[in-house]
C-alpha cells in the first residue's frame, strides 16, 4: 500500500524549453513542488525536503551520499542522458529510477540494481486544442531538434507540400511558438535512427502530435511503439523510401488524416499533464 506524499524538490539540468524543462519545472509546477537548477543544490537545501527528484543529470557521488545521509529519498529521471558510467557512480545512493519508456525502465533496473518505474512524458497541449481536420494542401511539420533537420529536409524536399519547422523553443514566447507550430501542422514527421534514441527515448514527439489530432510518420522507437499503433494513430517507417512514401500517402488523403486525427486525439488523453502528475504522486508516495 502506498504511503503519504513526501515533500519533494525537483532538480533539473538547466532552464530552457527541452526535456529537462518538461520533466523538471513543468511537472514540479503541476505537483505544487519547488524546483531548482543542479548548481543550486547543496545538502543544506536538500535538508528541507523528504525527496529529491533529479531530471537529466545527477550530482557527483559525494553530494549524493551527503543527501542520502540526511534520510532524503533520491530519484533519478535520466531522460536521454546515456552516460552510463556517471549513472553507475551515482546509483548506490539512489532509491529509484524513472524510465522514459518501458524498455528504458527495465534496462535501468537490471543494470543498476535499483527499482525503476516507467512514467511517460506529458504532452504540451495543456488546453487540449485541436487542428482543423482535412486541410488542403496539408502542411508537413518537423518539430524536433536542429541536428536532425538537414537530413529530414532533404527527404521531404521533393514531396511538393508546404513544410514548417520548429527546432528551437528558447527565448521569449518559445512555448507559444511551439503551440502555434503544432496548430499549423497537418502531418508530423521525424526521421531519426540513433540506436540509443531507438531504445530509450521518450514518446514526447508522438504524444504531442497526437494531442492536437495530428497523424505522423516516425521511426520505430520503443517509446513510440508502446503508445501508438501503426496505421491507426501514426505510421512507422524503417526505410527512407517507406518514410517518404507514407508521408505522401497521408498528405494525399484528407479522409485518412481525419480518421487518424480522431484516433490520435483520443489516444493522447492519458498523456495530459494532469494525468502524468498522478503517476508521479504514486511513485513518490511509494518511496
Amino acid at each position: 500500500m502506498a504511503g503519504r506524499w513526501l515533500k519533494t524538490l525537483f532538480v533539473y539540468k538547466r532552464a530552457g524549453l527541452d526535456t529537462a524543462e518538461i520533466r523538471g519545472r513543468q511537472m514540479a509546477e503541476a505537483l505544487g513542488c519547488d524546483s531548482i537548477s543542479l548548481p543550486e543544490l547543496t545538502p543544506e537545501v536538500a535538508r528541507g525536503y523528504e525527496a529529491v527528484l533529479y531530471v537529466k543529470r545527477i550530482p557527483g557521488p559525494r553530494l549524493l551520499e551527503s543527501i542520502r545521509s540526511l534520510g532524503v529519498r533520491q530519484v533519478y529521471d535520466p531522460l536521454d542522458h546515456y552516460a552510463w558510467r556517471d549513472v553507475a557512480r551515482g546509483a548506490p545512493f539512489l532509491d529509484a529510477f524513472i524510465g522514459a519508456n518501458l524498455t528504458h525502465a527495465v534496462f535501468l533496473s537490471q543494470r543498476f540494481g535499483r527499482p525503476a518505474v516507467e512514467i511517460p512524458h506529458h504532452h504540451c497541449n495543456f488546453d487540449e486544442l485541436r487542428i482543423p481536420a482535412g486541410r488542403t494542401p496539408p502542411t508537413l511539420g518537423f518539430i524536433s531538434t536542429p541536428d536532425h533537420w538537414p537530413e529530414n529536409r532533404r527527404m521531404v524536399a521533393k514531396l511538393g507540400y508546404p513544410v514548417l519547422t520548429n527546432v528551437s523553443r528558447k527565448g521569449e514566447n518559445g512555448f507559444g511558438r511551439l503551440i502555434d507550430a503544432y496548430l499549423a501542422t497537418d502531418v508530423g514527421f521525424t526521421w531519426r535512427m540513433r540506436p540509443d534514441k531507438l531504445r530509450f527515448n521518450c514518446a514526447n514527439k508522438l504524444t504531442n502530435f497526437m494531442s492536437f489530432g495530428i497523424p505522423s510518420v516516425l521511426t520505430p522507437e520503443s517509446g513510440f511503439l508502446e503508445y501508438a499503433r501503426h496505421g491507426e494513430t501514426c505510421f512507422y517507417a524503417q526505410h527512407k523510401h517507406d518514410f517518404t512514401g507514407l508521408i505522401r500517402h497521408l498528405a494525399g488523403d484528407p479522409d485518412l488524416r481525419r480518421r487518424m486525427g480522431d484516433a490520435c486525439y483520443e489516444a493522447a488523453r492519458p498523456f495530459h499533464i494532469s494525468r502524468i502528475a498522478d503517476r508521479y504522486r504514486e511513485l513518490v508516495a511509494s518511496l
